[in-house]
């Protein structure tokens, strides 16, 4: 099998407000995780991650900083992931994504600890300490 013609892309962000970090509760997925979702035809990464954290978080955000982009194996397909930091500039609305159940906000060690994938845990380490959030 051709794995590269199952490749499906998404674009991943840490936000970040001066103060918190944002993270989001999924029940349909039992998970904490950094906001993030697929790229939509016709859609660049960029223009996904801003689109999705506004209907995830309800912010309105400016992208700081390209994190890299990463892949792994999801049962049957590659996914692809890009990933940005991003800075809040206005909350926009208190209605969220359908999928998303809550929106968790906090200082670096209180996301850190509660975000349920390795991989989310090593980018938001890497944006931290560009930002020297922590050393």
């Amino acid at each position: 099998m051709n794995w590269k013609n199952w490749v499906v892309k998404k674009a991943w962000w840490i936000v970040f407000d001066g103060e918190n970090f944002f993270a989001v509760k999924r029940n349909s997925h039992n998970d904490i995780s950094l906001p993030k979702w697929h790229i939509d035809p016709g859609e660049n990464a960029e223009q996904a991650a801003l689109r999705e954290v506004l209907e995830e978080t309800g912010l309105e955000c400016q992208i700081v900083w390209d994190l890299g982009t990463t892949e792994y194996l999801n049962f049957e397909w590659i996914v692809q992931v890009q990933y940005f930091a991003m800075r809040v500039k206005e909350k926009m609305t208190d209605e969220l994504f359908p999928d998303v159940d809550w929106v968790i906000s906090g200082n670096y060690n209180k996301i850190e600890k509660i975000l349920s994938y390795s991989t989310d845990k090593k980018i938001f380490e890497k944006w931290a300490k560009f930002f020297k959030c922590i050393k």
